[in-house]
C-alpha cells in the first residue's frame, strides 16, 4: 500500500505546485516539462508528487494539484465539470448530466456525460471516484452550447433546447423515457421556442423530432402559440417510417400517425 504524506516538499517543488495550481490546478505534462526544463526531471517530479499525495493523475499526461484543504489523508473531489473539460477537448456537458444541471430532475446521475467530436480510446473512465462517459458525435450534431463558470473557469454545457434534442436522440443517455418526459414538462415554459425550432430543423436525426413532438403535445396542456407553430412546422416535415418512443423497447403498442411513432412505453 502506498502511504501518502504532505511532508518532504522542497522549495522548488512548492513553487511548481503553486504555479500549476493557478487557474484551478488542472495541468498537463507539457507545462511540467517547461517548468523543470527536462522531460526526465518532470516525469520524476510528477511521479514523486503524485506518490506523496500532492498530485492526482487524471489520465496519462493530465494532472490535478491536490490543495492543502485535502488534509493529511489527501482525499479530494474536484468539480466534475472541470475534470471533464480536462479529459477531452472539445467537451460539452450533455444528456442526463445536463438535465440535472437545468434542474429538470431530482435524480443525481451516476455518470457525467461528455459530448465531443474527438475520439477517445476508452469511452468510459473513472476519475477521483466519478464515472465519465465520452460520447463522440459528428460535427452536424455538435452545436447548441452555452458557457457557464465553475471556480472561475469556463465549462461548456448543452443549452436547454439542445439538451432536449440530444436526449430524445439517445433516450438511454437521458436516464429513462420517464426522465425525458419529466424534462419535457419542465422545459415547456423555460425554453426559447424560436431557438428550439432552429436547433430541431438543423438536427440530422428526425427520430428526435418525432419523440419530442409527441411528448410536448401529449404531456403539456398549455403550450404557447409560438410552441404550437414550431411543433406544427416539425410535424409537417417528418421523415418516413415509424420510430419507437422507447428505443430498444418492445415493438408493440399503438402508433401515433400524427408523429409516426410507436408508443411502446407508458408515460405520465
Amino acid at each position: 500500500m502506498v502511504i501518502k504524506t504532505i511532508t518532504q516538499l522542497g522549495p522548488r517543488e512548492a513553487e511548481f505546485l503553486s504555479i500549476m495550481a493557478e487557474g484551478g490546478g488542472l495541468f498537463d505534462s507539457g507545462r511540467a516539462v517547461r517548468f523543470w526544463k527536462s522531460r526526465a526531471m518532470a516525469s520524476k517530479k510528477l511521479y514523486q508528487l503524485e506518490r506523496r499525495g500532492w498530485l492526482a493523475r487524471l489520465e496519462r499526461g493530465k494532472y490535478l494539484v491536490i490543495p492543502l484543504e485535502a488534509g493529511r489523508e489527501r482525499t479530494w473531489s474536484e468539480e466534475p465539470y472541470l475534470v471533464a473539460s480536462a479529459l477531452v477537448q472539445p467537451a460539452v456537458i450533455a444528456y442526463w448530466t445536463a438535465i440535472r444541471h437545468w434542474n429538470w430532475t431530482e435524480q443525481i446521475p451516476r455518470i457525467v456525460y461528455v459530448q465531443t467530436t474527438s475520439r477517445k480510446k476508452a469511452t468510459g473512465r473513472i476519475v477521483l471516484g466519478v464515472q465519465y462517459q465520452f460520447v463522440t458525435v459528428p460535427e452536424a450534431k455538435f452545436y447548441g452550447h452555452i458557457k457557464e463558470w465553475f471556480k472561475g473557469k469556463p465549462v461548456v454545457i448543452s443549452d436547454k433546447e439542445k439538451t432536449l434534442i440530444d436526449c430524445a436522440d439517445h433516450v438511454e443517455r437521458a436516464g429513462t423515457i420517464d426522465e425525458l418526459a419529466k424534462s419535457v414538462k419542465s422545459a415547456a415554459s423555460e425554453i426559447s421556442w424560436s431557438r428550439f425550432g432552429d436547433h430541431i430543423r438543423r438536427f440530422p436525426n428526425r427520430s428526435a423530432v418525432k419523440r419530442l413532438g409527441f411528448l410536448f403535445e401529449n404531456l403539456v396542456n398549455d403550450l404557447p402559440d409560438e410552441a404550437r407553430r414550431v411543433l406544427q412546422g416539425c410535424q409537417s416535415n417528418l421523415s418516413a417510417g415509424v420510430v419507437l418512443l422507447q428505443p430498444g423497447g418492445r415493438s408493440t403498442g399503438r402508433i401515433s400517425t400524427r408523429w409516426r411513432i410507436r408508443i411502446n412505453a407508458e408515460i405520465e
